[in-house]
């Protein structure tokens, strides 16, 4: 899948600037805040993610870089729903761009380049579990109808005892 970091704290001009009119921009950079096992150690210039990005996000002076990362497809058959039932359990989502290439274990259309379940990345979780179920009902349909083509997990941890505050009754007369 490809990741993307976004840079607004650049130098005026580069040695190695990206193209007209995003000089301002240096062509590469190191991979930062990856959340998968990247394929190599450089991120390329990203027009069309910045475009995208200084139209979001104004004034619109960031730089954006791209880089390929492994994804770990899982067993959809080792998602553990049982967990969001525990009174430990902490609700957890993750969302990523959908796999350009596809998937051998795809969801239906029309999300068929999403994985049925996949492997949280250990950065984004408070318990990364063995398998994350794909979640179109709310998540992924939302960011959708942001124009984002992502795709969207859910699961839970459980976390200590204890870390979890219980909500307190209503006291009554």
């Amino acid at each position: 899948m490809r990741e993307y970091f976004c840079d607004d704290l650049l130098p005026l001009s580069s040695s190695r600037p990206a193209p007209e009119p995003y000089d301002n921009c240096p062509a590469t950079t190191d991979i930062r805040h990856a959340a998968f096992k990247a394929v190599g150690r450089i991120a390329a210039f990203d027009q069309s993610f910045t475009d995208y990005t200084r139209k979001r996000v104004p004034p619109g002076h960031s730089c954006c870089y791209g880089w390929c990362a492994k994804v770990e497809i899982a067993d959809p058959g080792l998602a553990s729903p049982a967990a969001c039932r525990d009174a430990n359990g902490l609700h957890e989502s993750f969302c990523m761009r959908e796999l350009e290439g596809g998937t051998s274990r795809p969801v239906q259309s029309p999300f068929d380049r999403c994985p049925a379940a996949l492997k949280p990345p250990e950065v984004v979780a408070f318990s990364a579990p063995s398998a994350a179920l794909f979640d179109a009902s709310q998540t992924t349909q939302r960011r959708r109808d942001m124009q984002l083509a992502d795709c969207c997990y859910g699961w839970c941890s459980i976390t200590p005892a204890g870390t979890v505050l219980k909500t307190p009754h209503p006291k009554t007369k």
